[in-house]
C-alpha cells in the first residue's frame, strides 16, 4: 500500500453486521483475504479485522491472492490497487471469475471519481480511499457481507419456490391423471361418475390457481368462490393470519346472508382444531332455517393460520363422506402456498430492514435529506391509489419509493454533498445510483426494475437506460414525479422551496418529456390544498 490507515479516532463501535459466529448455533465467521505488497500495512490491516472476529488469509501480490480465492473459502478480498504485475482491479475481476459471489473491496489512495466508476466497472463491491478509520473498514466489510448473505438468501428462497411450484405442478398433473381416467371408467354409474369428475376439477382449478404466483388477497378470493361453486354453498368464508394481520376472503351467492359465518366462525374453527382430521360439520340456524356448516382448519407448518367455513343447505347423507373427503384436501394444497408465501414474506421484510438501515445511515451521514424518501413513498402511494392500482402494485410502488435512493450508499460523499455544478464524471457516478439500487433490491423483482428506472424520462433522455414513454415501468413512473415534486417543495441548502403552486406548474409544463403523463395528471388531480404527503393522521402542509 501507499499510505498507512489512520488509527480510529472514535471510540470502538459494532459493525454493521455482526461478522463472528462462534456461539452454538451461529455460522463460522467469514474469511477474510487481505492482499498488500507492503508487509506492514497487509499485517496492520489483518490484525485489526482478526480483533473484529473474522478469520484472514494474506496475500503479498495478486498471483498468490488468486491461488487462495482458488482454494475457496474466502467470502471477502480486500486489495490494494497498485501492486506489481497485477492491480487489484485486475486481481478482483480474475477473482470473480473464478468465484462469482466473492465479496470484493478496492483500497486505494488515489481517489477519483473515474477510479470509483472503474471500480465498479471491474466487479468491485465498494471500496475505500486512503486514509480511513476503522470505523470506515468495519462499516464497508459488514455493508460487503450483508450483500453477500442478501444474495445467498434470495437464492435459497428461489430454490424452495422452484421445489414448491413443482411440487404443486406434478400434483397438478396427477389430478389432471386422475381425471382422465375417471372420464374413461364407463362402467361407474352417471350421478357417481359426474360427481367424481366435479370433484377432479375441482381439485384441478385449486391446483393450478395455487401454482401460480400471485397476491395472497386474490388466491384466497379465487379459492372461496371455487369452494362456494363445489360445495353448492350461500357463502364461503377464509381467515389466515401469515404474520401481517388476518387476511379474510369471502363469496357469498347473490342474496346470501353472511351474519351466520362471521358471527360464529370463530367458535366454528375452534371445535375444528378438537377433531383429529381438523374438519367440522355442524348445523346453525340461517334466517330462522337450518343450514349445514362444513369447517377446516388451515395451517402453516405445525401452527393453526386460520380456517374455512362454508354455509349451505343440509346435502344428501350419501354425499356427505365424499364433501369431507374434498374438503380436506383444501387446507393441505393452501398450505403449501401459504407457507411459501410466509418464507417469502420474512425475506422480503428481512431485506426491507437491510435497505431500510442504509438509508439511515446514509441520512445520518447527511447525503439525504431527511424525511425525503418518507414522503416520496406517501406521494407515490397517493398517485398509484388515484391511478386505480391494485393493493398488491400500490404497495410495491410504495415500497419501491420508499427505498428509491438506496444505491447512493455507494457513491463517494464528495458527490453526494456537492452543493454546486457537478462535473461530467461526477454526474456519471451519481447515475449509477439507480442501477445500485436496483441491484441491493434485487430480491423484490418488481420493486427493483421501479427503482431502476424511477429517472427514465418518456423523451428518451433519462438514465441509465434510455427508454422511452412505452417503456417506462408504471411504478417508477410514478415515484420519478412523486421524488421531483417532493425535491421542487422542500427547501435546500441552496435554494428555497417552491410553492405548491409553481411546482404543479412545473409538472404540468413538463408532462410527456421528463414526466409519464398520465401519473403526472394523477397528482395534479389533487385540490391544490391537500397535503399529499403527510403521514397518516397528521396534517403535513406543503
Amino acid at each position: 500500500m501507499d499510505m498507512r490507515p489512520s488509527e480510529p479516532s472514535l471510540p470502538r463501535s459494532r459493525p454493521l453486521l455482526p461478522p463472528a459466529g462462534g456461539a452454538d448455533g451461529d455460522p463460522p465467521p467469514a474469511r477474510l483475504l487481505v492482499v498488500d505488497d507492503e508487509p506492514q500495512i497487509r499485517d496492520l490491516l489483518a490484525e485489526a479485522l482478526r480483533r473484529e472476529g473474522y478469520r484472514v488469509r494474506v496475500a503479498g501480490d495478486g498471483r498468490t491472492a488468486l491461488a487462495e480465492v482458488q482454494r475457496g473459502g474466502v467470502s471477502v478480498l480486500l486489495t490494494d490497487l497498485r501492486m506489481p504485475e497485477m492491480s487489484g482491479l485486475d486481481l478482483i475481476r480474475a477473482a470473480k471469475q473464478f468465484q462469482p459471489d466473492l465479496g470484493s473491496v478496492l483500497i486505494t489512495a488515489y481517489a477519483s471519481t473515474e477510479t470509483a466508476v472503474q471500480a465498479l466497472r471491474f466487479g468491485a463491491d465498494d471500496y475505500l480511499t486512503k486514509p480511513f478509520r476503522l470505523e470506515d473498514l468495519r462499516a464497508v466489510v459488514g455493508r460487503v457481507l450483508a450483500a453477500r448473505r442478501l444474495l445467498r438468501d434470495e437464492r435459497d428462497a428461489s430454490h424452495r419456490a422452484r421445489a414448491e411450484a413443482e411440487s404443486l405442478r406434478q400434483h397438478r398433473l396427477r389430478a389432471e391423471q386422475d381425471l382422465e381416467r375417471m372420464r374413461h371408467d364407463l362402467k361407474l354409474s352417471q350421478g357417481d361418475l359426474l360427481r367424481r369428475v366435479r370433484d377432479l376439477e375441482f381439485v384441478r382449478e385449486l391446483t393450478a390457481l395455487l401454482a401460480r404466483k400471485g397476491d395472497i388477497d386474490r388466491i384466497l378470493g379465487t379459492t372461496a368462490r371455487i369452494l362456494a361453486h363445489r360445495f353448492g354453498a350461500e357463502v364461503a368464508r377464509l381467515e389466515v393470519d401469515l404474520g401481517d394481520g388476518v387476511h379474510v376472503a369471502e363469496h357469498a351467492e347473490p342474496g346470501a346472508r353472511h351474519e351466520a359465518l362471521r358471527s360464529l366462525g370463530g367458535d366454528l374453527l375452534r371445535r375444528a382444531q378438537l377433531a383429529a382430521d381438523g374438519l367440522l360439520v355442524d348445523t346453525v340456524l340461517g334466517e330462522g332455517r337450518p343450514r349445514e356448516t362444513l369447517t377446516a382448519v388451515v395451517r402453516v407448518g405445525e401452527r393453526p393460520a386460520g380456517g374455512l367455513s362454508i354455509l349451505r343447505p343440509h346435502a344428501r347423507p350419501e354425499d356427505l363422506e365424499s364433501d369431507r373427503f374434498v374438503l380436506g384436501l383444501v387446507p393441505a394444497a393452501l398450505s403449501v402456498a401459504l407457507e411459501a408465501e410466509a418464507s417469502r414474506r420474512a425475506a422480503e421484510r428481512a431485506a426491507l430492514g437491510v435497505a431500510e438501515g442504509i438509508l439511515e445511515v446514509l441520512e445520518h451521514r447527511g447525503n439525504l435529506h431527511a424525511g425525503h424518501s418518507a414522503r416520496v413513498a406517501r406521494i407515490a402511494g397517493r398517485i398509484a391509489e388515484r391511478m386505480g392500482l391494485g393493493p398488491r402494485l400500490q404497495r410495491v410502488v410504495a415500497m419501491a419509493a420508499r427505498l428509491h435512493d438506496v444505491g447512493e450508499i455507494g457513491l463517494p460523499d464528495a458527490v453526494l454533498n456537492r452543493n454546486g455544478p457537478l462535473s461530467d464524471a461526477e454526474r456519471d457516478v451519481l447515475r449509477m445510483h439507480p442501477v445500485l439500487g436496483a441491484r441491493i433490491l434485487a430480491p423484490f423483482g418488481e420493486a427493483a426494475s421501479f427503482v431502476r428506472h424511477h429517472h427514465e424520462r418518456p423523451d428518451g433522455l433519462g438514465y441509465p437506460d434510455g427508454l422511452g414513454a412505452d417503456q417506462i415501468p408504471v411504478g417508477a413512473a410514478i415515484i420519478g414525479v412523486a421524488e421531483a415534486y417532493d425535491a421542487m417543495t422542500s427547501p435546500r441548502p441552496y435554494r428555497a422551496a417552491r410553492s405548491v403552486r409553481e411546482a404543479r406548474a412545473e409538472v404540468r409544463r413538463l408532462a410527456g418529456t421528463q414526466f409519464v403523463r398520465e401519473p403526472a395528471e394523477a397528482l395534479l388531480s389533487f385540490p391544490p390544498g391537500e397535503p399529499l404527503a403527510a403521514a397518516p393522521g397528521r396534517g403535513l402542509g406543503e
